[in-house]
């Protein structure tokens, strides 16, 4: 698409170049405003012969941990491997100075799971692929953050 001179691409592929320049871009103009300090925190769990049965991805940054992935193996889930994962990246998110998570969660997978550690929904988003809603969650993970909470103002 062209318009006053400038082209429009649209593309199905990932271009790892293209999305780092973009991202590098939009940090460039949040960091007028509070210094970008988004730092990688990754956990796993390996079995003994070495190969990964459980991981959370997942970055800390502007004082919050933001979990993007959660998955476990399907012959280790219901062991306590997701809740010890999910404990452990808040525990280090507070070590780096967070106080607040948040995530994400479909109907079809882990709301209960969120909920039971402490997550509460703070909105969704219905129709994905027609049937499934997008849950949003979020937790306090200091005692400052829960007092705001519990004042209403979270």
């Amino acid at each position: 698409m062209k318009q006053d001179n400038h082209v429009i691409h649209i593309s199905d592929v990932a271009n790892d170049a293209e999305e780092k320049f973009i991202q590098q871009q939009l940090w460039s103009h949040n960091a007028q405003f509070e210094a970008v300090d988004m730092r990688p925190l990754r956990l796993t769990v390996t079995a003994e012969a070495g190969n990964i049965i459980a991981g959370l991805l997942a970055n800390t940054w502007w004082g919050s941990l933001e979990v993007q992935y959660l998955w476990i193996d399907e012959r280790h889930r219901y062991g306590g491997l997701g809740r010890r994962l999910i404990q452990q990246a808040e525990a280090e998110a507070i070590a780096r100075g967070c106080h607040q998570a948040y995530l994400d969660t479909f109907s079809f997978q882990a709301l209960g799971f969120y909920q039971k550690l402490g997550y509460r929904p703070y909105g969704h988003l219905a129709g994905y692929a027609h049937k499934h809603t997008r849950y949003y969650l979020a937790k306090p993970l200091s005692d400052a953050s829960r007092q705001h909470e519990n004042n209403g103002a979270a």
